[in-house]
């Protein structure tokens, strides 16, 4: 599995562990309607800085990377909400229907991530996808 892929895997837990987190204290403190408001607006803007900075390695964030991620956002809940209900209306039970998304939604989300929230300048995706330069390439030149 390539670096930037790890790394998607990587924040994506942070961001779920930190989200429900939030969502759990949330509860005890406001009602459900609220807390999980908040808790998907966390959810929203820590993904969108995580994924950018930290995954995808964008130097600035641009309104159409945060409107695109945002739509991205949409998508994937509604799609989450229609297969949940497709396949609990098939036999599955909500807790296993919800597990059996993640990996299609999680592979959605990087797919449209990669090609389109965090588009990069091809020239500089090159520059991630090579090797270190060899310090002693440029003496062996010389000589």
């Amino acid at each position: 599995m390539g670096g930037r892929k790890r790394r998607f895997l990587l924040f994506g837990v942070v961001n779920v562990l930190l989200t429900n987190g939030a969502l759990l204290l949330l509860l005890h403190l406001v009602t459900i309607g609220l807390a999980t408001f908040i808790s998907q607006l966390l959810n929203l803007v820590l993904g969108y800085w995580l994924y950018g900075k930290k995954v995808f390695r964008v130097q600035r964030f641009a309104i159409r990377s945060a409107a695109a991620y945002g739509g991205l956002a949409v998508a994937i809940w509604l799609l989450n909400w229609l297969g949940i209900r497709l396949l609990t209306g098939a036999g599955l039970a909500r807790g296993w229907a919800a597990l059996a998304l993640v990996p299609l939604l999680a592979a959605l989300s990087y797919g449209v991530q990669k090609t389109l929230v965090f588009r990069q300048d091809p020239a500089l995706q090159s520059v991630e996808t090579t090797s270190a330069p060899d310090p002693a390439a440029g003496m062996r030149q010389r000589l």
